[in-house]
């Protein structure tokens, strides 16, 4: 059975997939199942990469509300694919795409107390804030 917003990657091929709507299947890529990927995000699960890998709510000196990432790597083999920001309900996703060498800043107009954040690292997985 596969949950709204869970996030699965083939092994084989690379495809990364978001479920959108929950099912009873479990989603094939390449002739196999896919992998569900689990969210990191504390000490706990990863002591060395949480810092850089996990999304933080920040507000500039007008007090406008953005997550970020600073000290993770942007180079074409290792980056942040995406970067999305959830409302509590998971009933509104916001996701913005970055690139090698892009800096990583996602603008939000919502209320940071009413949201999460969560990001993809190509080679590390799923952080959430």
């Amino acid at each position: 059975m596969t949950n709204k917003l869970e996030i699965y990657k083939c092994n084989i091929c690379g495809n990364v997939i978001e479920i959108l709507i929950s099912g009873d299947g479990h989603p094939v890529c390449c002739g196999e199942e896919m992998e569900r990927l689990e969210v990191k995000n504390d000490s706990f699960n990863s002591p060395d990469l949480t810092e850089k890998h996990s999304p933080l709510f920040t507000k500039d000196d007008k007090g406008k509300s953005y997550v970020t990432i600073e000290k993770h790597p942007m180079t074409k083999e290792h980056y942040i694919p995406f970067v999305q920001i959830i409302s509590n309900n998971n009933n509104e996703v916001l996701t913005k795409f970055f690139y090698p060498d892009d800096k990583i800043i996602m603008n939000t107009k919502l209320d940071e107390e009413k949201l999460k954040s969560r990001s993809y690292c190509n080679i590390h997985g799923i952080y959430s804030n």
